[in-house]
């Protein structure tokens, strides 16, 4: 992503979350097209990992730095009674003020919270990923009630038989599988010295439109529809290019 802000002549020094805002800051400033700079945001946040809870002592401490917060070390907890985590958290931090000899006689050993760490986070991840399944049928089973006709779509990404597009209205990103497209597009891949792909797209029809370019940032018109086989999902049909 670094990279290919680059090409479109703005530098992104994602060292720290520090300078990655000051870069976005700057960036924003700089850069008149809003859009450009919501699809750059989203595209960096896709690499982007979840914090994790771990047991300190089991890990060198560069391990502990908190990315998003760029501070070495963090912890944090709310009320007892919501979480699981949140209890250990009052328990460890109880024997600290408690002094060396309550830490040394701790119910729990380091391999143990560990363990417990592993779970929790393996659980939190479950509960994030059933939540955004759930958004995502929500969406899907009204696309299939209400189907969009035209909306405009940001490419992010291209592979050799699909492409991954922006849709700034739904606020989701979902790739564009070439194969559902042979009815209306021959589809030619082209490479550059830098593995960088375009592909061509062009109509079988001439009522069909014109070729399409598809490359990193081309915005296009998509309709936005309730994928017709399993699982439910978000569907899009490429209808053409888009006309600011």
């Amino acid at each position: 992503m670094i990279d290919i802000a680059k090409e479109i002549g703005f530098t992104i020094d994602g060292t720290s979350s520090r300078k990655l805002q000051e870069s976005l800051s700057r960036m924003g400033r700089e850069c008149n097209d809003k859009l450009a700079i919501q699809c750059v945001t989203e595209m960096l946040m896709t690499p982007m990992q979840p914090a994790e809870y771990i047991a300190a002592g089991n890990f060198d401490s560069p391990d502990w730095h908190h990315f998003a917060l760029n501070i070495p070390y963090y912890t944090h907890f709310t009320s007892p009674i919501r979480r699981y985590p949140d209890i250990l958290v009052h328990r460890l931090l109880q024997a600290t003020l408690d002094g060396k000899e309550a830490v040394k006689n701790y119910r729990q050993p380091e391999s143990e919270i560990q363990s417990i760490c592993e779970h929790c986070n393996e659980m939190r991840m479950n509960s994030k990923k059933a939540q955004e399944r759930s958004d995502r049928v929500f969406l899907s089973l009204f696309l299939k009630a209400k189907p969009i006709k035209s909306a405009l779509a940001v490419v992010v990404s291209v592979g050799e038989k699909a492409f991954t597009v922006f849709v700034p209205d739904l606020g989701v990103t979902t790739k564009v599988f070439c194969d559902e497209h042979k009815d209306r597009y021959d589809v030619r891949v082209q490479s550059n010295d830098n593995g960088q792909r375009r592909l061509f797209l062009t109509p079988i029809k001439e009522n069909f439109g014109p070729t399409l370019d598809i490359k990193l940032f081309k915005k296009i018109t998509v309709s936005c529809h309730c994928k017709e086989t399993p699982p439910i999902d978000v569907s899009l049909r490429v209808v053409g290019p888009w006309r600011d």
